[in-house]
């Protein structure tokens, strides 16, 4: 025998024996899959605040004056649209 058969003929038995656990235990299986999306929707909205706040950080100093979006600093620093 070949070493991928040996590593294919592995890989479907612990394919079927997840199976058969799954349908033994689908409870508990149904509430780890509910757990896992919790997580991850949670760090979803973790990540996407951090992302807004450093977007907020770097454009902090970043001001429309007279509808333009594009002020420039004047030396004694107040801003100025050309």
């Amino acid at each position: 025998m070949t070493t991928a058969l040996v590593l294919r003929t592995t890989i479907e038995l612990a394919v079927v024996l997840l199976l058969i656990y799954g349908f033994i235990k689908e409870e508990k299986i149904i509430a780890f899959e509910q757990k896992v999306w919790r997580i991850l929707f949670v760090n979803y909205r973790r990540y996407k605040r951090k992302k807004r706040y450093a977007q907020m950080q770097k454009n902090r100093d970043f001001r429309v004056v007279n509808g333009t979006a594009s002020p420039r600093k004047t030396p004694d620093g107040s801003f100025h649209v050309a």
